[in-house]
């Protein structure tokens, strides 16, 4: 029996063509200079190596304007922000095709409960959007495009009828029933519309696509994170300036690099510090914690926060450290996560300590050491100082290897092809 492409060569097989030099444009909630690694921005610079990708700053509201406009990267975009004036610009440092965009302040429409007010922001923000990105796509000389919300229930769940995609497509990160108040308010819904509205999507961790498939009904896909390897392989096959700011903390040095918010076990990292006051915890990312925990972290003499760095910037980090964590909580938030870091963990070959707090994280268990109570775990940072070797290291090295975002955009791209066979032959 033939497959479909072989056995449909003609519009399929043209317009499966046509998708690996349509323009993809991709909404998340992250901009491309934040202060930390994201899943999106990672496939957004692999898919640009190949194809035009416009990678859409996640909106500014007034009220985020407001609050928010004496920072240098707010200031930049002011022209963009609040006269449209030049919103697109090529990111020449990035090679490829990559473009940002960004897009007009929009109205606070999330503050509002679900009623007139609200469907009125909401859709007034979806408009001024979407027509943002169709102005980009023409501006670029292009008519049709693919769109990629990555994990944005906020805009465009609901596609206008003039807002047309070759192919449109969603993936989730999180259960957003475990996050944040004003991210569950609308987003919930909005994460179950848009998903039931796309032609593919997909879940990055096992717990959440089962999860989504029991939501929706529909066929949620698994899309693990991964690394971008190229890049975080350099903290094992180079050799890397020691970073600045390191160079005057002791060693050994236990680190961390990423967000440090809401996921983060606050008691583990006080008992870490407590138990190896012989070591420097040093904490690599934006601070976000002090609403979710009471201990001064600052105020412990042998932990350290390096403030967060750029993607490039953290394999020097990684190398320059004895001994990675995830000290991540075990809970309804943590169980729908597949860390990013853990596979730029890997990629440098240096030994990781984490908590068993997903099902994704414990399928790693041959290659990283999981403990789940504090003095387990602290333990275990010590065993892994006196027992690391080069050849669990490179066994390390080689499991990340395995886990990249080229290997994870060719799946995206068999989905792509499949799905845009499956609307040809619908229609």
């Amino acid at each position: 029996m033939k497959n479909v492409e072989t056995a449909n060569p003609s519009i399929s097989q043209q317009k499966m063509t046509d998708l690996s030099k349509t323009p993809i444009v991709m909404i998340s909630m992250s901009r491309w200079d934040g202060d930390f690694s994201s899943a999106a921005w990672s496939i957004a610079r692999t898919f640009s190596q190949s194809q035009p990708v416009i990678y859409v700053d996640y909106p500014y509201t007034v009220t985020d304007f407001i609050r928010e406009y004496k920072q240098p990267n707010v200031k930049e975009r002011v022209p963009a922000l609040l006269f449209k004036n030049k919103p697109l610009r090529k990111l020449e440092e990035f090679g490829g095709e990559l473009y940002a965009l960004t897009p007009p302040v929009m109205m606070p429409a999330k503050r509002f409960s679900k009623g007139y007010v609200y469907n009125t922001l909401n859709t007034f923000n979806d408009h001024r959007l979407a027509k943002t990105i169709l102005k980009a796509v023409k501006e670029l000389g292009f008519t049709d495009f693919i769109s990629y919300n990555s994990f944005n229930p906020q805009y465009l769940t609901v596609l206008p009828s003039y807002f047309k995609p070759v192919l449109n497509l969603y993936q989730s990160r999180d259960d957003i029933n475990a996050l944040e108040p004003y991210l569950r308010k609308h987003g919930v819904e909005g994460e179950i519309t848009a998903i039931q509205n796309a032609d593919v999507s997909f879940a990055t961790s096992t717990h959440l696509r089962r999860t989504l498939c029991e939501r929706t009904g529909a066929d949620v896909k698994f899309l693990p994170n991964a690394a971008s390897f190229e890049t975080f392989r350099k903290a094992y096959d180079e050799s890397l300036q020691e970073p600045a700011d390191l160079q005057k903390i002791p060693k050994p040095r236990i680190g961390y690099t990423g967000n440090i918010c809401h996921r983060q076990d606050y008691p583990l990292i006080k008992a870490l510090s407590a138990a190896h006051p012989d070591k420097s915890i040093v904490l690599v990312g934006p601070k976000n914690f002090h609403a979710h925990t009471n201990i001064q972290l600052e105020e412990i003499p042998n932990v350290y926060f390096t403030g967060p760095k750029k993607v490039d910037e953290l394999p020097a980090y990684l190398q320059h450290f004895d001994v990675l964590i995830l000290p991540f909580l075990c809970n309804d938030v943590t169980r729908s996560i597949y860390p990013l870091k853990i596979n730029e963990y890997l990629a440098s070959g240096k030994p990781v300590v984490a908590t068993p707090f997903s099902e994704d994280i414990r399928s790693f268990s041959d290659v990283i050491q999981l403990e789940s109570s504090h003095e387990l775990f602290t333990a275990a940072v010590e065993t892994q100082l006196k027992t690391d070797s080069t050849e669990k290291s490179r066994q390390r090295y080689e499991r990340a290897s395995l886990n990249t975002w080229q290997n994870r955009v060719e799946q995206i791209r068999k989905w792509m092809h499949k799905a845009c066979i499956n609307k040809n032959e619908g229609s």
